[in-house]
């Protein structure tokens, strides 16, 4: 009994030990996302002075998309219910070789899963919402 208690003495701090680092390996990819929402760049979004939300969001072009200025800015998913979900550098590189690809003009809604990390939105796959079928 005694080489039990010696043996569990040793090995119970190394299995938390374990655990404890699986725990941050985990916490460090972040959390897996599926987000619905808006493709916006985030100076129009933060520049938007009162203007009706849901109308910009729409309304909002593709050649703004790609104007320098919104470029540099960074993009941003922002879903019907008002949560904002920025984007993170490199997904802002994959979104602007994307918007480039994509022949839609306005109305970017779009689909997005990734990981929510740090307050950011790494984007592993984005694409168009698909119309509903009637």
């Amino acid at each position: 009994m005694k080489q039990f208690f010696k043996w569990f003495a040793v090995a119970f701090p190394v299995v938390c030990l374990l655990l404890a680092g699986a725990v941050c390996l985990a916490s460090s990819h972040g959390q897996k996302v599926h987000v619905r929402g808006y493709l916006i760049d985030n100076s129009c979004w933060n520049e938007r002075d009162g203007k009706d939300v849901h109308s910009l969001l729409r309304e909002h072009t593709k050649d703004c998309l790609q104007m320098p200025d919104c470029t540099k800015s960074g993009y941003s998913i922002v879903t019907d219910a008002g949560s904002v979900y920025p984007l993170d550098a490199d997904s802002n590189t994959k979104v602007v070789a994307w918007i480039d690809a994509t022949q839609k003009d306005a109305d970017w809604q779009v689909d997005v899963k990734g990981r929510w990390l740090d307050g950011k939105l790494a984007i592993k796959k984005i694409e168009l919402q698909r119309a509903p079928k009637h």
